[in-house]
């Protein structure tokens, strides 16, 4: 295994115990059996570490614009991310509490908004309408926003009335082109 991946493995770890502003670096380094220098080979900071195992855990192989051709493909994404939310609650419960700069709320909006113009440029939206920049912003902060609070409340709606709800804040502008 490399360094790495063991990284990855100490922030998990600490992770499901506590939130990540309460976790040092240093802790992570020992947990790792690494330096800090190693640490920095690869991220910027605990942040950028934590924001890539969100990143593996909650959206490789599952978050992909290619594969979402209707609204119910984009259902079917939602519902396998819950479920990894689910498995990993205590981990993605500590790391949604951060409202750090980095944090992975801000990394959720922005792989979010990556995710909406990538589909909607697919489907033929004018990406350069400024209605449509304001409309993937204001769905994507809101429903992130959203989601990390079911998320701190431990989940209590049940998966299919979550996507329910985000489909209720798709902004009428862009209805038609996840509807297709």
């Amino acid at each position: 295994m490399n360094a790495k991946k063991y990284l990855l493995r100490a922030a998990y770890e600490l992770c499901c115990l506590r939130p990540i502003e309460r976790i040092t670096l240093k802790e992570i380094c020992e947990n790792a059996e690494v330096s800090k220098q190693t640490v920095y080979r690869y991220y910027r900071d605990k942040y950028e570490l934590v924001n890539e195992l969100y990143r593996q855990l909650t959206q490789e192989h599952i978050i992909d614009v290619n594969a979402v051709m209707t609204m119910d493909d984009w259902k079917q994404m939602y519902l396998a991310q819950f479920r990894v939310f689910r498995n990993h609650l205590d981990v993605v419960r500590h790391l949604y509490s951060s409202r750090e700069t980095g944090c992975t709320l801000q990394y959720e909006i922005e792989s979010t908004i990556r995710f909406d113009r990538g589909l909607l440029a697919k489907k033929g939206a004018d990406l350069t309408d400024p209605r449509i920049q304001f409309a993937i912003e204001a769905k994507d902060v809101g429903g992130t926003y959203m989601m990390r609070d079911w998320i701190l409340g431990g989940m209590q709606v049940e998966d299919d009335e979550m996507v329910e709800r985000f489909r209720c804040i798709i902004p009428h502008i862009l209805v038609s082109y996840y509807e297709t």
